[in-house]
């Protein structure tokens, strides 16, 4: 199982490459170590706070963790159908 983990995880990492690239394509020419440092700092403490409130969450009980999460996923795929580029929004209807 430690290794299905692993390999699932290692997963994640496809797309990292695209990312980077697309973090040094839009920051400024003089900028591009600050602005790469600043993303993943960024990330990591959305990342770190998310995961300290899940715990909190799941002491509340683990039900709740669950709808958490769902509700957020929800909203931020409606955010994205509304506002995402390349996409249709609901004013184009």
């Amino acid at each position: 199982m430690l290794v299905l983990a692993f390999f699932i995880r290692g997963l994640k990492e496809f797309g990292e490459p695209t990312r980077k690239a697309m973090i040094m394509e839009l920051a400024i020419g003089d900028a591009k170590a600050r602005a790469f440092g600043f993303y993943y700092f960024l990330r990591d403490g959305t990342v770190a706070f998310a995961g300290f409130a899940g715990g909190l969450l799941w002491g509340i009980h683990p039900d709740v963790n669950l709808f958490t999460a769902a509700a957020f996923g929800v909203i931020g795929t409606l955010y994205f159908w509304v506002f995402g580029k390349g996409t249709h929004s609901l004013k184009n209807w």
